[in-house]
C-alpha cells in the first residue's frame, strides 16, 4: 500500500511537533538581498572597503550569482548595471518581482525556490533564458512571458500537468526552440497555429529586394546563436564553479605550505643559535670561576 504524502504548512508542522513530541529543525531565517552579499558573491575580495571601487565594480557587473543563500524576496537591485545573467536558484523566492530597472537581462534562473504565480516579466523584452523549475506555479499566464523566450523550462510544477500545457505557450512564445528540456517542433508549432515555413533552412522568401532577404537571413543567424548562447552560459556557469573550487583547494595548499615553511625556518634558526648561546653560558662560568 502507498504511504500518503502530507503538505503541512509551517503552523500545522509545529502543532505536529507539540502534539506527537516530535522535534523538527527549526526553519531558517530567510536573508535579504544587500550590497555586501552581491560584492561577497560576486567581487573581488577586499574591494568594499573602498566605496568608490565598490560603486564601480557594481555598475559594470554583468552576472550575478546569489544561489543558495536563502533569500526570502528579490529587491535592491537597483544599484546595479547592465546585468544581464542572474542566478537565484535555490532560495526561498515566493514572488517575481522588482526585476524593472534590469532591461537587459537575457539569462534567469529561479529554480528551486517557492514561487506560486508567473508575473513581472512581460517587460524584459530581451529575455531569452528563464528557469522556473521545481517551485510552486499552478498556472501560467502567458500574458506575463515576455515574446523574446527562446528556452523556458517549468519541469517540476503542477502547471505542467495540464494536457494544453505546452500548446499554450507554444502559441504566444514564437521564438519558443525548448520547452521543459524538450525541443519545440516544427508539427508542435503548426498545430500552435503559428506560420512556419516549408524550408526551416530557407534564406527567406523570394523578393525583388536582396536587402530585405539579407537582414531576415541575418535576424534568423542571431536567433539562432542567441539559443545556442542560453546552453552556452548555463555550461559555462558549472564549470566556472568547479574551476572556482579547484583554486579555493590550491590556495589553501600553497598558504600551507608557506606556513610550513615558516615553522621550518624559524626552527632551523632555533637550532643554529642553541649552539652558539651554550658555547656562551660555558666561556662566562669559566670567566666567574
Amino acid at each position: 500500500m502507498a504511504s500518503e504524502v502530507v503538505d503541512l504548512g509551517d503552523n500545522e508542522l509545529w502543532k505536529f511537533q507539540a502534539e506527537n513530541d516530535v522535534e523538527l529543525e527549526a526553519p531558517k531565517k530567510s536573508v535579504r538581498i544587500s550590497v555586501s552579499l552581491i560584492a561577497k558573491r560576486n567581487l573581488p575580495a577586499g574591494i568594499t572597503k573602498e566605496s568608490d571601487k565598490l560603486v564601480a565594480a557594481l555598475m559594470k557587473l554583468t552576472h550575478l550569482r546569489l544561489d543558495r543563500e536563502n533569500i526570502g524576496e528579490i529587491d535592491n537591485l537597483e544599484c546595479l548595471g547592465p546585468i544581464t545573467n542572474i542566478y537565484l536558484q535555490q532560495n526561498q523566492i515566493k514572488r517575481i518581482e522588482n526585476l524593472e530597472s534590469l532591461t537587459k537581462i537575457r539569462f534567469l534562473c529561479l529554480a528551486g525556490n517557492q514561487i506560486t504565480e508567473v508575473e513581472n516579466l512581460h517587460h524584459l523584452t530581451g529575455l531569452g533564458f528563464l528557469d522556473l523549475s521545481d517551485n510552486k506555479i499552478d498556472k501560467v499566464n502567458p500574458e506575463e512571458l515576455p515574446k523574446s523566450l527562446v528556452i523556458l523550462t517549468l519541469n517540476g510544477n503542477p502547471c505542467t500537468v495540464n494536457p494544453d500545457h505546452r500548446k499554450q505557450l507554444i502559441q504566444v512564445l514564437p521564438r519558443l526552440q525548448q520547452l521543459d528540456g524538450q525541443q519545440v517542433t516544427r508539427q508542435e508549432k503548426l498545430e500552435a497555429g503559428l506560420e512556419v515555413s516549408d524550408d526551416e533552412d530557407d534564406e527567406g522568401l523570394e523578393d525583388d529586394d536582396e536587402d530585405d532577404d539579407d537582414d531576415d537571413g541575418q535576424e534568423e543567424e542571431i536567433d539562432a546563436v542567441e539559443g545556442k548562447g542560453m546552453f552556452h552560459d548555463v555550461t559555462c556557469g558549472i564549470v566556472e564553479r568547479s574551476h572556482e573550487r579547484v583554486k579555493d583547494v590550491l590556495r589553501q595548499h600553497k598558504d600551507h605550505m608557506t606556513e610550513l615553511e615558516e615553522v621550518r625556518s624559524q626552527s632551523a634558526l632555533t637550532m643554529a643559535a642553541t649552539p652558539r648561546l651554550s658555547s656562551r653560558m660555558s666561556e662566562r662560568s669559566e670567566t666567574d670561576q
